[in-house]
């Protein structure tokens, strides 16, 4: 597809099976599921009968129903209870009856019939980055193409270019999609930040109710906040003699498909959807030193061990010891970094990147927080792909916390998603200027102007009339690394922008990002007085860690936004705060920790 605008691959996670149960339940129970859930069974169920062919209007109606739910404020399975569905906006009879039906059972069963029709690649070869189904669609019934590498085939002999939509350049680019997606596919499987967050509260929460358990955490690499994680860690703090009942408790979880081992301190399972989760109990007063040692880093703690061996000390998941082996600290982590001369550190800093150093010296940064962030500058409403009203933003963005947003819909350019004309922005404005008084929330008429591929702005004539624009590159995105950066420092340089955009346009372990010279784009933001986002969706974070790092010792604002296109999606903010925290971001650091009234004067100062 042309077009990667909104949230369409979706972060259904919020228990800990992430997503539908695996088969049926019994018959007459309302499972717990979200509305993401929900919608993407729906949106499943038009894929699956566009593909067979299904007429347009019944396709139509299952994605308008798959938005609303996506975009609703309460929950649709509480709704499904009390036979209220109605309240949705555009669940009719037909799909109450279905979203009915997936909450008794696990599934809709129109949806099964309709995919053991199918060919069983062809799904497969949908989800293939660059395809999609309206290509999958194509080549199953011009060339009875079903799975990737027949694909892969057909394009390596020249045997799509006659295609509609086709040619040698997409059959290059096709090539080249296949071949990164092989790549990936042959990498340990990682999840996003976000997938492994929500898996693991949902484990720590139902093991802290668990008999005999004291304290319960997560740790590894998700509580540093890395960009994906490969297997969850979590420890679990208790008395010897209960270990083995906690134990039992965790692989006989409702999310556990397999126990991969189970020991007398550790216990290993494969939750649905593949991702793996260690318990580890610990005892209570070796809690901290082993909340330290298996939060890591590797590096981290290795730069550690060998600070505290010249101070003939040992440390080990169990405490920090001398050498006569008296125990100094265990039980608290800062306590087991005070026993070796250190601070404690935030865990997102603890990659031997200069934090020990920093330690010692009493030189940490002070990290920014989720609190700190004021407001939000870039959200989507259902005036282009959003699943939420202007109203019901606000009211959430309100209710987080947040005492200013920008509505940020996207521009004329992108058709795909009923871009913003000049027209519509005005009549927003006047909506927005509504809304404002009403909800008592402060909100900028803004827009997410699409970059062209010459390196002019959407809509230039009109960007003055606004209050704060966001400059994105939505098409054409793997052009050469000279062009690409010339077309990007061509938006920084024409003063129509605020802020640049998702800047690499990746997306984790779907889209490799674009190709720039980052050195040249951040000299230009730094010269222009143009922020550059860090876009908190889960699938971007773009930018990343090493980039925010060069904004930062650039000068270079950054905002924090989450992108959102409902008002659940305001959530993303969290995750980019842990990517910040990585770059040593303080709030300084970050535009949108200041007031509305000081960032109107920091725009109306560059501007000027």
């Amino acid at each position: 597809m042309a077009y990667h605008c909104a949230s369409d691959r979706h972060v259904a996670a919020t228990k800990i099976r992430c997503g539908l149960p695996a088969g049926p339940a019994r018959r007459g129970r309302i499972h717990d599921v979200d509305n993401v859930a929900i919608a993407r069974a729906l949106v499943d169920l038009a894929d699956l009968h566009e593909l067979g062919g299904t007429l347009p209007f019944k396709v139509r109606a299952f994605r308008t129903a798959a938005r609303a739910i996506e975009g609703f404020g309460g929950s649709v399975a509480e709704l499904a209870k009390k036979g209220e569905l109605a309240e949705v906006r555009g669940v009719g009879d037909g799909v109450a009856r279905r979203i009915k039906e997936l909450l008794e059972t696990g599934k809709i069963a129109e949806a099964e019939a309709l995919r053991a029709k199918l060919p069983p690649g062809l799904l497969d070869l949908m989800n293939l980055p660059g395809v999609g189904l309206k290509t999958a669609q194509l080549v199953w019934q011009e060339r009875g193409i079903t799975t990737v590498d027949e694909l892969e085939k057909a394009a390596l002999d020249g045997r799509l270019r006659d295609l509609a939509r086709f040619g040698e350049k997409r059959e290059d680019k096709l090539i080249a999609a296949i071949a990164a997606w092989r790549k990936r596919a042959a990498a340990p499987k990682r999840r996003p930040l976000a997938v492994a967050m929500l898996a693991a509260e949902a484990l720590v929460a139902e093991m802290s109710s668990v008999p005999g358990v004291l304290a319960c955490d997560y740790a590894g690499s998700l509580r540093r906040r890395a960009e994906t994680v490969g297997d969850l860690d979590i420890l679990v703090a208790a008395s010897k003699d209960d270990a083995h009942a906690i134990m039992d408790a965790f692989a006989a979880l409702p999310g556990v498909v397999e126990v991969l081992g189970k020991g007398e301190t550790k216990t290993s399972v494969v939750l649905e959807g593949g991702m793996q989760a260690d318990l580890r109990v610990v005892p209570r007063e070796s809690w901290g030193a082993a909340m330290q040692y298996f939060t890591g880093s590797k590096d981290h703690n290795v730069a550690m061990r060998t600070l505290a061996v010249k101070k003939k000390l040992k440390v080990s998941e169990y405490g920090v010891f001398d050498e006569g082996g008296a125990k100094l600290a265990g039980d608290d982590e800062a306590a087991v970094y005070e026993a070796i001369g250190l601070h404690w550190m935030a865990p997102e800093l603890r990659e031997n990147r200069g934090e020990i150093e920093a330690s010692q010296t009493a030189s940490l940064p002070a990290l920014v927080e989720l609190a700190d962030l004021k407001g939000d500058l870039h959200m989507h409403t259902t005036e282009t792909d959003g699943k939420s009203s202007l109203d019901d933003m606000a009211a959430a963005a309100k209710a987080a916390g947040r005492s200013y947003i920008a509505i940020t819909d996207h521009s004329e350019t992108l058709t795909f998603v009923r871009g913003m004309t000049r027209e519509r922005l005005r009549e927003q404005k006047k909506k927005i200027r509504d809304v404002e008084e009403r909800q008592g929330i402060r909100l900028f008429a803004g827009l997410e102007a699409d970059i062209l591929a010459d390196g002019t702005m959407d809509l230039a004539d009109h960007l003055g009339e606004l209050e704060w624009v966001v400059g994105s590159v939505h098409q054409k995105l793997q052009m050469p690394k000279d062009e690409m950066t010339k077309r990007v420092v061509r938006a920084i340089e024409s003063g129509k922008i605020d802020c640049l955009g998702h800047p690499t346009g990746r997306q984790l372990g779907q889209r490799e990002p674009s190709e720039l010279d980052m050195e040249v784009v951040m000299a230009a933001l730094a010269k222009a007085g143009v922020a550059i986002e860090l876009n908190c969706s889960p699938l971007r974070l773009d930018v990343d860690e090493h980039i925010a790092k060069m904004a930062r010792e650039a000068g270079v604002p950054v905002v924090l936004s989450s992108d959102a296109h409902s008002v659940r999606e305001l959530d993303h903010l969290r995750y980019g705060v842990g990517i910040a925290r990585r770059a040593w971001l303080g709030p300084a650091h970050v535009l949108n920790t200041r007031s509305a009234d000081e960032l109107q004067s920091w725009r109306s100062q560059r501007r000027s």
